[in-house]
């Protein structure tokens, strides 16, 4: 198993006040990630805090952890550690940063900036699995909210061991989770299956808007901002809407568009694992990242002329990936 960056270990050995934060919008690995290495500090004596974006989808809000974010305690930090999130301007921080002396980055998306003072970024199936290994280096022992999280992480980041970003090294960690004594059948129906009514309805919308362009092989849909607003905000869009394109047999890429406010769009890009296209490029490209089957961005434009972009590098991917057969 392949070691985290031995200058992150060392100088959290050696310091104690820590700062975590994440990217805005948390999902089930930034959750996982911030609370089990926040606990995991604790348990060798440091002083954490978090900054984490609230609420948290329900789904997600399962730690005790949780309760402790968000209360501010220090007014300066020896380091803010920010976890699964590629950009500085994607975390989530409070409008007047406290004073700190380094920043972490800890971080498993292959678009990711490098913007701390001390990086880790490794191409993972889920940044859970860094802070896993982060902790053993420590020699932190797991509670069972840690191993949960930990589990919350890496199950919901490969869609429950389903995607391509799945490898030997993710099931080899799972394994050594479920040797505690805590089962993960209850915690998983939760985080893939249970859903409120609300987030039913959305998703229900969310099938019925699909449309399909380029010969059949692109999806996209839409969730506008009144439909959101009328089911509760976008704190109802549950994560696996973002993939329901992507399941339609013979599609390769899915766009899914939700108007979080009027005219500005969160925009999640999927694509199956045989898919030709980087979909990360095209993230990246409008300021966002994410993976090369998975990435997400923020757009501010005519939903026809990001299509027009989506169908282009499309072809091109495919036509280079024919020529090189």
């Amino acid at each position: 198993m392949k070691t985290i960056n031995e200058k992150i270990i060392d100088y959290i050995k050696n310091h104690q006040g820590f700062l975590i934060i994440t990217h805005q919008k948390p999902d089930g690995d930034a959750i996982g990630s911030s609370v089990a290495l926040g606990k995991g500090l604790k348990k060798i004596g440091k002083k954490i805090n978090y900054f984490i974006q609230m609420p948290i989808e329900q789904n997600l809000n399962l730690f005790d952890e949780i309760q402790t974010f968000n209360k501010i305690t220090y007014e300066e930090y020896d380091a803010v550690i920010a976890v699964d999130c590629s950009t500085w301007s994607h975390t989530y921080r409070p409008k007047q940063m406290p004073k700190f002396k380094e920043l972490i980055n800890i971080d498993h998306h292959i678009t990711n900036e490098g913007y701390g003072n001390y990086n880790h970024i490794e191409n993972v199936s889920a940044n859970a699995e860094l802070i896993y290994r982060l902790l053993d280096q420590l020699n932190i022992p797991l509670d069972e909210e840690m191993a949960d999280a930990l589990y919350t992480g890496i199950s919901t980041d490969t869609g429950s061991f389903q995607f391509s970003n799945v490898t030997s090294e993710t099931h080899e960690i799972a394994a050594q989770l479920y040797k505690y004594p805590f089962s993960y059948a209850e915690l998983s129906r939760k985080l893939h299956h249970e859903k409120s009514i609300e987030q039913f309805k959305l998703y229900g919308i969310a099938v019925q808007n699909i449309k399909l362009i380029n010969h059949n092989t692109i999806s996209w849909t839409l969730l506008d901002y009144s439909t959101i607003q009328q089911y509760g905000g976008d704190i109802n869009i549950s994560d696996d809407i973002a993939n329901i394109g992507v399941n339609i047999k013979g599609v390769d890429v899915a766009i899914t568009l939700k108007e979080v406010e009027k005219k500005i769009y969160r925009v999640s890009l999927r694509a199956n694992s045989e898919c030709a296209l980087d979909v990360s490029k095209i993230a990246k490209f409008y300021g966002g990242g994410g993976h090369d089957k998975a990435a997400g961005f923020t757009y501010r434009s005519k939903i026809e002329i990001l299509l027009n972009k989506i169908v282009g590098d499309y072809n091109i991917a495919k036509d280079k990936r024919n020529r090189q057969q």
